[in-house]
């Protein structure tokens, strides 16, 4: 292993180079300042990465004479450069990203990684849904070793003799902005989701103000487990008050949280972090009785079909591991999927719609619709029933509407 200083990675890039770039809370900031400091050194360069909305923000397919970028999920941080055509979406499931991955050969990849432990493991520690794919279909392998990214035990890792260039940073690793208290709306939500997860259930949750509070609010439940792409600072407060099983077997891809929780990960090791390909492979998930997958969305129409990317004419988000998780919750052995949201977005408009044009989600994969008015299971319904259960969950002040859509349909 070659050890250099961040400015080296440049005589690494080459015009016409495919270049597998991590993302999602492994994205380094200290590539991202190099190439915005002499983007000219990638031009010609096709960057690959998982880039996660509401985590990565930056474009990097905006840069001046600088790279292109192909990613699987929309942004609204990538508009500009979806726009210009140096940014390509190619939206997929995320089994489908891991498997595509597995089968693409790359000539670089820049990882980010702890720094080796005793045995010489640089463990990829809060993001290991993608780099361990990655790296071994690359020619060349440089990563950046940061003294801040914890060495979680369980996780996916490299050797280091399987880097040929390793750069030592002592550097911040991306966080969530912090959010005050949660709302009542949202509390609310949290109490009806909660009542559908039982004692003993497998958990799984999406990103997301919803799947979060939902998760804390499952702190006086017993003997779950959690098999997850993503976890959060939530997931610390269900193991304190013992809700966790801590005999049990914990899986996750990413973690998204504080400085201080990406520390506590690495004290106890109860999760084994493992990439997209374990995380949401539906036939392994499916095989775990009890599994709940907790997501979010944009929009639900009157039939249960779900609106995960669009707001208006604007894509601003793409579906993720959604489509895995809600199949195989649906075929799991006392399994179910929960989609929660406000009723109302925040120019009063209603999130519970007459009829979707462009869902993310068919309506025969909807189970549990929940808001803060109540819960709609949807699961073996006839269309008219659907209808009813939704608008007994819609705001209100929409029920009038959403009722003569349903009679001009009729």
């Amino acid at each position: 292993m070659k050890s250099g200083k961040p400015e080296d990675v440049l005589g690494w890039l080459r015009p016409g180079q495919r270049v597998y770039v991590q993302g999602g809370p492994g994205e380094c900031i200290a590539f991202i300042d190099l190439l915005k400091a002499y983007p000219e050194r990638a031009a010609g360069v096709e960057l690959w990465s998982c880039l996660i909305p509401g985590i990565n923000g930056f474009d990097y397919g905006s840069l001046p004479g600088g790279p292109s970028l192909v990613t699987f999920m929309a942004s609204p941080a990538l508009e500009a450069s979806i726009s210009s055509g140096r940014t390509r979406i190619d939206a997929m499931p995320y089994s489908e990203i891991g498997a595509l991955l597995a089968r693409t050969d790359f000539d670089l990849a820049v990882l980010h990684a702890a720094m080796p432990d005793a045995n010489g493991l640089c463990s990829f520690g809060i993001a290991c849904e993608a780099p361990g794919i990655a790296w071994p279909r690359a020619k060349k392998r440089i990563a950046f070793l940061n003294r801040n990214m914890p060495r979680i035990p369980r996780s996916e890792a490299i050797a280091v003799d399987g880097i040929d260039l390793a750069i030592e940073i002592d550097a911040p690793l991306l966080s969530p902005t912090a959010l005050g208290p949660r709302s009542e709306t949202l509390e609310a939500i949290a109490r009806h989701a909660a009542n559908l997860v039982p004692d003993g259930a497998v958990i799984q949750s999406g990103i997301g103000e919803a799947p979060g509070a939902i998760i804390a609010a499952l702190k006086d439940h017993r003997r779950l487990s959690a098999y997850s792409g993503v976890i959060t600072s939530d997931y610390r407060l269900l193991t304190e008050a013992g809700a966790l099983d801590m005999d049990a077997e914990h899986v996750a891809g990413i973690a998204w949280g504080d400085p201080d929780f990406y520390r506590w990960l690495e004290a106890p090791g109860l999760f084994a972090f493992r990439s997209a390909l374990e995380t949401h492979g539906r036939d392994r998930l499916a095989l775990l009785p009890g599994f709940v997958s907790i997501g979010s969305a944009l929009e639900v129409d009157l039939e249960g079909a779900i609106n995960l990317e669009w707001r208006g004419a604007r894509r601003i988000s793409s579906v993720g591991g959604a489509p895995d998780f809600m199949r195989a919750a649906r075929l799991s052995r006392g399994g179910r999927s929960i989609i929660a949201l406000p009723a109302v977005a925040g120019n009063g408009a209603s999130r519970i719609v007459a009829k979707l044009e462009r869902p993310s989600i068919r309506a025969e994969y909807a189970d549990a619709i929940v808001t803060e008015h109540g819960v709609a299971c949807l699961r073996d319904l006839a269309p008219s029933a659907r209808a009813a259960a939704m608008m007994a969950i819609a705001a209100p002040e929409h029920r009038i509407a959403l009722a003569a859509s349903v009679r001009r349909d009729s």
